[in-house]
């Protein structure tokens, strides 16, 4: 008897860690909604658990931010990335196949 047959609820983890990377991430809310370069800010969403890559974007220039932890599938925490200039600007997350909406978020110098 192999270990899935011993216990059924590994293949429906499975099943559903699967389903958790094909949902589209929704973003809501960062907190704060402002920070400089090397701040940590929290995103809350759904969908948020297989979240890969975070870009910040103010006017033409892009940066991808730092994922610094995972928590539930409704937040991450990340770092704001170096390099941008200071403005406003929006945050946006994906999972590898689906990006979020984007939100709005200052950098400050």
């Amino acid at each position: 008897m192999t270990q899935a047959q011993q216990r059924p609820e590994l293949d429906r983890d499975r099943d559903h860690r699967s389903d958790l990377d094909t949902r589209a991430p929704s973003i809501e809310q960062a907190s704060p909604e402002s920070g400089r370069e090397g701040d940590t800010i929290t995103i809350r969403g759904s969908h948020l658990m297989a979240v890969d890559k975070v870009t910040f974007q103010v006017g033409q220039d892009s940066r991808r931010g730092e994922v610094v932890h995972r928590g539930e599938d409704n937040q991450v925490k990340v770092r704001v990335p170096r390099g941008l200039p200071a403005g406003g600007g929006q945050i946006s997350v994906s999972n590898g196949t689906e990006e979020s909406n984007r939100l709005k978020f200052t950098v400050r110098s």
